[in-house]
């Protein structure tokens, strides 16, 4: 699991080395300070005056951060710099930054070559004065506000059939709705205006597709759906077909379909086989073909 404690400001933790040239001849070549605490977690500063490895840092100070995390499984997002004390100046120079993840498989995060011996001992910049330096880290931790989503993908889905019989279908004032069906493990259900939506004025007939569940999503979760719907013709199996229908349902977009799907005197023709003995059959094939999620 991602940690994330209170951090409203880095911290700087200073380590102040007074005898420098002293480190290696009393056979010192790494040095770890003591505990110091930022953003709720524990951390300590890591120098290898005659840089890490064989090879890989020589001519270098190398210069790392690590973190003191006991529970199993953790992870931690940290912003961190490295300073060194310009005593001619008297200010700080950062050396090196950057921005890691601390997992407990991976603790520690630094550089090999934070600076070169020839930079650090030349009198003119200050860094080392009568054998004495200053070597420094300002930490942040980063709060994790959980802001990111994961799109999951189908491949090969399913499509599933539903047919609606609607009776009595001239008595139909407003808008009605079928059964619910599932599709996808989630709820649909199938809606149909009789004179249109407010954009047709009575001149043709409205049908969507609707999520049941979209109400409920948080406002990152999404549901793409790809469908078809049809008017059943009962005389020669010539069916009104709208197909191509995709769209990505939210709390914000729970019903997509067709505002102008057919024209009520066609449909109400009874010679055109739609509307027989006031019934007609609406037939959805849905399939859903992605999910997205809160990234946690």
């Amino acid at each position: 699991m991602e940690k994330s404690r209170d951090a409203s400001s880095p911290t700087r933790y200073l380590l102040k080395i007074e005898s420098f040239s002293l480190l290696s001849e009393n056979g010192i070549y790494k040095y770890e300070s003591n505990e110091f605490e930022s953003g709720g977690f524990n951390w300590k500063m890591i120098i290898h005056p005659e840089g890490e490895g064989e090879g890989d840092g020589d001519g270098h100070i190398s210069v790392y951060l690590a973190i003191i995390e006991k529970s199993a499984v953790w992870e931690v997002n940290a912003s961190f710099s490295f300073l060194i004390f310009d005593q001619i100046h008297d200010n700080y120079t950062v050396m090196k930054g950057m921005e890691r993840r601390f997992r407990n498989i991976k603790n520690e995060w630094g550089f090999s070559k934070c600076i070169s011996h020839k930079t650090f001992k030349d009198p003119s910049n200050g860094y080392l004065v009568n054998d004495k330096c200053v070597f420094g880290v300002d930490v942040y931790v980063i709060k994790n506000q959980g802001i990111g989503e994961c799109m999951s993908l189908m491949n090969g889905t399913r499509v599933y059939k539903h047919e609606w019989k609607i009776t009595e279908f001239t008595k139909l004032k407003k808008k009605v709705y079928s059964e619910e069906f599932t599709v996808g493990d989630y709820k649909w259900k199938l809606s149909l205006y009789p004179t249109g939506d407010i954009q047709q004025n009575g001149k043709n007939i409205s049908i969507f597709l609707v999520s049941v569940d979209a109400n409920g999503f948080d406002r990152q979760k999404r549901v793409k759906a790809n469908f078809t719907i049809s008017l059943k013709n009962r005389f020669d199996g010539e069916h009104h077909k709208f197909s191509g229908g995709a769209h990505w349902y939210s709390a914000a977009a729970n019903s997509w379909g067709w505002s102008s799907f057919m024209g009520c005197c066609e449909l109400n023709d009874p010679k055109n086989g739609f509307l027989i003995e006031d019934c007609c059959i609406v037939e959805a094939e849905v399939s859903v073909v992605g999910v997205v999620n809160c990234l946690t």
